[in-house]
């Protein structure tokens, strides 16, 4: 869906009819599935219009770098380093998504890492 979909008055009952069958578990659905249903559905049972778009497979610098939460020169000193494999599209790099967030698990590992070694140096001195 790429244009946005504006409710009706039925739409609003309808999704609002759905959510009480989401939180009474009456639906069998995934965590996350049901996550992004009530999400949408709250949004919708609220009259509001949404719009979904499909994430492509593959994405450019100024998206991983969003994702990722940080700066896009960096995210290209990454690439010509080999930390990430990318193709080049004509002067354009692109990524595939799976490597992208692969590489987001990575990085948010060694955070988490950091961090608890942070934490334990702290204890150590006392100053926890």
């Amino acid at each position: 869906m790429s244009a946005p979909f504006l409710p009706t008055p039925a739409d609003t009952r309808a999704a609002q009819q759905q959510l009480t069958r989401l939180a009474a578990g009456q639906d069998e659905l995934s965590p996350g599935l049901a996550e992004l249903m009530t999400q949408m559905l709250s949004q919708l049972a609220a009259g509001k219009a949404i719009q979904i778009t499909a994430v492509d497979t593959e994405i450019g610098t100024g998206q991983a770098a969003e994702l990722l939460g940080i700066s896009r020169p960096y995210l290209v000193k990454q690439l010509e380093s080999g930390a990430l494999p990318y193709r080049k599209v004509g002067p354009r790099r692109r990524m595939k998504l799976e490597d992208v967030m692969g590489y987001k698990a990575k990085l948010d590992q060694q955070r988490r890492e950091a961090l608890q070694s942070l934490a334990d140096d702290l204890q150590e001195m006392g100053l926890d």
